[in-house]
């Protein structure tokens, strides 16, 4: 049967017009490139007058939730909150 060989002539001609081997290149060191660490994670636990956490062996304590948010995003960790 002639279809088959005509199918994948096509299939290279597409292939070549549309520059499917540059994108499948492009996709994968663009995968390569965006792999980044996961962050630490931190607990953080609610006391009597705001909250408390422990990074890098010291005690680290905010008075508001959002003052635990802001420092997670600045120092790149990821809160995990008990007690709340």
């Amino acid at each position: 049967m002639k279809l088959a060989p005509e199918l994948k002539n096509l299939g290279r001609r597409l292939s070549r017009a549309l520059h499917l081997d540059e994108l499948r290149t492009a996709i994968g060191t663009n995968q390569a490139d965006q792999s980044t660490p996961d962050p630490e994670w931190v607990i953080v636990y609610r006391t009597a007058n705001g909250f408390c956490c422990m990074y890098d062996d010291a005690p680290v304590e905010f008075v508001e939730m959002i003052d635990v948010q802001v420092w997670s995003e600045e120092m790149d960790v990821q809160p995990y909150f008990m007690g709340l």
